[in-house]
C-alpha cells in the first residue's frame, strides 16, 4: 500500500496551494513522490519530485524534479550509481555533470523520510547532501492542531535555512507540519488528510498497459 499525505499550503495564514506526498515501501527500497501546486503570491507553479532511496540505510539512488511554470519548463535528474562510483546530474537540455560518489548522499524527499525514522533519543544529525550538509536538531515536543485532531509532535530544526519540521510521535510518524522560508517569507504546509491506496510496482503496471494495448489492437483487427 502507498501512504498518501495531503497538505494545505499557507502564507501568513492565507491558502496558496497544496502539497501531496506519496510513500511506497518495496522491499529494501522506498519510493517517494511529491506534487506541490502553488497559486497566488508566489506565482503559479507546479513542482513534481520523485525519489528512490534505500529504506533502511536512507542513501539516495535517484532523484528527479520537474518544474512547470508559466512559459517555462525545467527538469533536473540525479542518479547515484554505486557500481561506477559516480553521481550523474542532468538538467534541462544537454547540461550534464558528474561528481565522485564518496558519501551516502540524501535527496530532499529522502531526507524527509529519514527524519521520520529517527529515534527520539537522537537529537543531532548531520546529513550529507549534494552541495552542502544539512544539520537536523531535535529541539523539543509540540502540540500541533490538524484536521485529524491535536497531535504531539517531535520538533526539528534544519540548517542551513532554518526550516522547522513537526513529526507525529505516534506511528507511522507522519509529518504534521513543515515551515520553511521561501523568498524571505514563511511557507507553512499543514497536514489535512491521510490516505492509503493500492500500490502497483512500475514493471507490473507497464506489463498491464502492454496487455491492454494488445487487447485493443486485437479488438480493432476483429472489427
Amino acid at each position: 500500500m502507498a501512504e498518501i499525505a495531503s497538505y494545505r499550503l499557507s502564507l501568513r495564514g492565507k491558502p496558496i496551494g497544496t502539497h501531496v506526498l506519496s510513500t511506497s515501501l518495496r522491499g529494501r527500497l522506498v519510493f517517494l513522490e511529491a506534487k506541490l501546486i502553488l497559486q497566488g503570491q508566489l506565482g503559479n507553479v507546479t513542482i513534481t519530485q520523485r525519489s528512490k532511496s534505500h529504506r533502511f540505510q536512507f542513501h539516495s539512488l535517484s532523484f528527479q524534479e520537474d518544474t512547470l511554470a508559466r512559459g517555462e519548463n525545467r527538469s533536473f535528474t540525479v542518479n547515484f550509481d554505486q557500481d561506477t562510483g559516480l553521481i550523474r546530474a542532468h538538467k534541462s537540455g544537454n547540461d550534464v555533470a558528474t561528481v565522485p560518489y564518496t558519501l551516502p548522499f540524501l535527496d530532499p524527499l529522502g531526507l524527509l523520510y529519514a527524519i521520520r525514522q529517527l529515534s527520539p533519543e537522537q537529537e543531532h544529525w548531520r546529513v550529507p547532501m549534494l552541495g552542502k550538509d544539512v544539520v537536523v536538531d531535535r529541539i523539543g515536543t509540540s502540540s500541533i492542531e490538524t484536521t485529524l485532531g491535536t497531535r504531539q509532535a517531535y520538533e526539528y530544526q534544519l540548517y542551513p535555512g532554518g526550516s522547522y519540521l513537526y513529526v507525529d510521535t505516534q506511528p507511522p510518524h507522519p509529518i504534521l507540519m513543515l515551515s520553511q522560508r521561501i523568498e524571505g517569507q514563511v511557507l507553512d504546509a499543514l497536514l489535512v488528510r491521510m490516505d492509503e491506496e493500492a500500490d502497483q510496482p512500475q514493471q507490473e503496471q507497464r506489463g498491464r498497459n502492454k496487455q491492454r494495448g494488445r487487447k485493443r489492437r486485437f479488438q480493432r483487427n476483429r472489427n
